[in-house]
């Protein structure tokens, strides 16, 4: 980020200064006055300048995709982060060489690099962005078969009469799930239940 300490005849003048060196537009930045300064005596003697300090405002989906990409560089893998904005989310795709490790088994790393990413991008960030990281079209391939997972026990909760226990997942998994089921029948039910990392998904069958 840049940032820099602009001085001036008035405070406006410093900012403008300022704004003029960066490079930048006013609502890019985040401006703190240092010294408001000081006409000084027929506006020549005594005459202090302001003094501002301006940094440029944090961007929130390149902070995240240098955060990932730091991360991803300390595991020792070789992989580009690709940013893709949408209306309501950001995707990140890595590509690489060696992408399947950092899908994991069962996709556990690559939910631990997108929870660690979702953090550092609402950190920088005056609204909620939803993250994805995805690799190798792993997240299109998981709903393909977490749809047929939910439809297999579904069917299987119905015909049993009871509850069906799944294990535990992230809670963008769990929403799969419970959008898939939501209109299967009225004597199925979704609801997740636990803490933390044991928190997991319950097909409910209703009495």
């Amino acid at each position: 980020m840049k940032e820099l300490t602009a001085t001036g005849r008035t405070v406006d003048e410093a900012v403008q200064s300022g704004l003029k060196q960066l490079e930048l537009q006013a609502d890019d930045v985040e401006i703190a006055v240092i010294d408001k300064g000081k006409k000084g005596l027929f506006g020549i003697f005594g005459h202090q300048p302001a003094v501002v300090k301006i940094r440029e405002k944090a961007d929130p989906i390149k902070e995240a995709k240098q955060y990932l990409e730091n991360v991803i560089s300390n595991m020792g893998i070789q992989a580009q982060v690709m940013a893709e904005e949408e209306p309501k989310r950001v995707v990140f795709r890595l590509q690489g060489d060696k992408t399947a490790l950092l899908i994991g088994k069962r996709g556990q790393t690559l939910n631990a690099l997108e929870t660690l990413t979702q953090l550092v991008i609402n950190r920088h960030s005056d609204r909620y962005i939803h993250v994805v990281v995805d690799a190798e079209g792993y997240r299109a391939k998981r709903k393909e078969t977490l749809t047929q997972l939910a439809l297999k026990l579904a069917d299987q909760a119905s015909r049993q009469k009871k509850d069906i226990h799944l294990e535990p997942m992230p809670s963008s998994e769990r929403k799969v799930i419970h959008d898939i089921l939501s209109g299967y029948s009225k004597e199925i039910e979704t609801y997740s239940t636990g803490e933390d990392h044991n928190r997991h998904l319950v097909i409910s069958y209703k009495k």
